[in-house]
């Protein structure tokens, strides 16, 4: 499958290289199999083959902000490591990005999913947001920090003096609120984490929660709050088929949920996503387990920015359910073309 890379995002401050440390501490991985790249804001880099000679094995990107500008970085990076590492008959079982507080994740996924010399030795394991009582203030009103939640798989809640989970549970809400797709974990200095907390979660590509108790979490508390829709409709064979859209609007961020028990027509579904990654420049995120004509078995589909991969499960087809996550979404327009594409195809 290739080797794993695991991203840690969080905001300046949130407990990242604590989290990393413990991580490190509590796995049986042997040290030098481990290779760091910490996205710092600095203007010295670190030669690729001295970087396999160090006890760490930490290597640091030039620039503060995993952008445009960076990617180019990133691919050297990543592309010098495989070359080292098979020149020198090296080891190498996990790579860990750790970004800066105020990196934008999405072009390190995007650069990692599109280049084929990355895409053919990487592959992304689990993206990691820490989030700390302490700043919680500062989340709402920093874009970047946001989106960190937004595209998180795991969201890692940081306890600090004085922090408990219960006083904590707000603030997990508002969170769940943002990305209904990600789970939570907690940690502190007396209470680390666990290797299995952290390495080969596999958590990118996972959409089981979608098909277990996640979707029906997240429809019934959508559908109870004031910015909810639920809408049914019967085809013309009596197949249900519902969307609920929720939208946070303290943050601008929305949470669209769609379900149907039709099964879908794989060539209408591909044309409507297509439509709806079009339409809609700012969804992040979205994952779905999909019902589909002529397939014996559940289809998982998973898209971040532009990039949307279909995966066979050994899942039995029941509801379809796919999540959106992101701003400014057209969706009543989506759950219009949605409701059509469920009736277009059974009549």
């Amino acid at each position: 499958m290739g080797i794993p890379i695991t991203i840690v995002s969080g905001f300046l401050g949130a407990g990242k290289t604590t989290l990393i440390n413990q991580a490190l501490n509590a796995s049986e991985l042997p040290r030098e199999e481990i290779i760091i790249i910490e996205n710092e804001v600095g203007q010295t880099g670190i030669d690729h083959e001295l970087l396999l000679h160090t006890k760490e094995r930490v290597l640091q990107l030039n620039n503060g902000c995993m952008c445009c500008s960076l990617r180019e970085d990133l691919i050297t990076t990543l592309a010098s490591i495989e070359e080292v590492t098979k020149e020198w008959q090296v080891p190498l079982s996990q790579i860990i990005i750790e970004t800066t507080g105020i990196a934008d994740p999405q072009p390190i996924i995007q650069t990692i999913l599109t280049t084929p010399i990355l895409r053919n030795t990487y592959y992304i394991d689990s993206l990691l947001t820490v989030v700390d009582r302490q700043n919680c203030s500062i989340y709402q009103n920093e874009p970047v920090s946001l989106k960190q939640i937004a595209l998180a798989d795991r969201i890692v809640f940081a306890l600090k003096e004085g922090d408990t989970v219960s006083n904590c549970s707000e603030i997990v809400a508002t969170l769940t609120e943002i990305n209904p797709l990600a789970d939570f974990i907690y940690f502190s200095e007396t209470a680390p984490i666990t290797a299995t907390d952290f390495f080969h979660l596999d958590k990118f590509q996972a959409t089981e929660g979608l098909n277990e108790s996640l979707a029906t979490q997240t429809e019934v508390e959508r559908t109870n709050e004031p910015h909810s829709r639920d809408h049914h409709h019967k085809d013309l064979h009596g197949h249900s088929h519902r969307s609920a859209v929720h939208q946070h609007d303290e943050h601008g961020f929305q949470t669209v949920l769609l379900t149907t028990e039709c099964e879908l027509n794989e060539a209408a579904l591909i044309r409507w996503i297509d439509w709806l990654l079009f339409a809609n420049q700012e969804l992040y995120r979205f994952k779905g387990i999909i019902a589909l004509e002529n397939r014996e078995l559940a289809v998982a589909v998973q898209g971040v920015n532009q990039q949307v991969s279909f995966q066979l499960t050994p899942l039995e087809k029941t509801t379809t359910k796919i999540v959106l996550i992101g701003k400014n979404l057209a969706s009543k327009k989506i759950e219009e073309t949605f409701n059509q594409l469920c009736i277009t195809y059974k009549q």
